[in-house]
């Protein structure tokens, strides 16, 4: 709906919008993969994609025909770029003009070049595309957020038997306690960012402007807002998911959710910025302090 200036704006921010709680897109350009990779590789994506579709409903990654269409760009690299096996960054001083996803499917040992497995390939693309639709590192070892691959020999070490019988005799982890403290950091937060939004609310209403330049940014600070509050509404239903599991003595599984809840809790303190400066540009153009 496009807003205007005086009480329809007021009507657009605080009334209720029904937004679905998982109902995010994210587009994506895909460099071509070289035609001797595919065999191997060739449904790696596909299997990303649809791992993280299971784990967050509603989730649409698409694949973007142009790169100015584009959320981000993924990239498969022939080799480590400085040690890295992958990696996601938000940087857009790069060709595409985008933040980039990049997965090594290529390694050099005995000075040799070789692929690595599609098994490897298909984890650390989780991992990545995890970063790229907004996921943190996890500090839960069986999480794919973990960051606990530093090299692909590492990785295969971690997958040998012995490694295995190892892990697998180990202290069980305390997932109760794990749930309850991130539950904690969870309801914080989850206070935290709506006291924030709460509390710049009046600020959005602009009947005092009376150019265009500043109007264009008060715009920008009411879609920012919207965005915020989707992003609350999306962290409050995931947390309520988080607590019927955790009521259920399902502590791992309300453990992952209630990180899930915090990580969509965080983009609101980014939309926070981008409101402020918004308001603060628009005050300048409109006042000329």
């Amino acid at each position: 709906m496009k807003l205007f200036l005086g009480g329809i704006v007021l009507v657009a921010v605080f009334g209720f919008i029904p937004i679905p709680a998982d109902a995010q897109t994210y587009k994506m350009y895909v460099q071509k993969m070289p035609p001797s990779w595919e065999k191997q590789f060739g449904t790696v994506l596909n299997d990303a994609i649809k791992y993280w579709q299971q784990k967050m409903p509603g989730l649409q990654l698409e694949i973007a025909t142009r790169q100015d269409t584009a959320d981000f760009v993924l990239e498969w690299a022939s080799q480590y770029d400085g040690g890295k096996l992958g990696y996601y960054t938000t940087n857009t001083l790069n060709e595409y003009g985008k933040p980039r996803l990049t997965i090594t499917l290529g390694y050099f040992k005995d000075k040799k070049w070789n692929l690595v497995s599609s098994d490897y390939a298909l984890e650390i693309t989780k991992h990545e595309l995890g970063h790229a639709i907004g996921f943190s590192h996890s500090d839960d070892p069986n999480d794919i957020m973990y960051p606990k691959i530093e090299s692909y020999e590492s990785w295969l070490q971690l997958k040998s038997p012995a490694t295995l019988k190892a892990t697998n005799s180990t202290k069980i982890i305390d997932w109760k306690l794990k749930a309850t403290k991130i539950q904690t950091l969870s309801d914080k937060k989850l206070f935290a960012t709506k006291t924030a939004l709460q509390k710049i609310t009046p600020s959005l209403n602009y009947t005092w402007i009376t150019n265009k330049a500043s109007q264009a940014e008060m715009q920008k600070a009411t879609d920012s807002f919207l965005a915020a509050k989707k992003f609350l509404n999306d962290a409050e239903l995931v947390q309520d998911e988080a607590d019927a599991l955790f009521y259920e003595s399902k502590y791992r599984d309300s453990y992952s959710k209630y990180q899930s809840s915090l990580d969509r809790a965080k983009k609101i303190d980014i939309k926070l910025v981008e409101i402020s400066k918004s308001i603060k540009k628009a005050k300048s153009l409109e006042f000329g302090k």
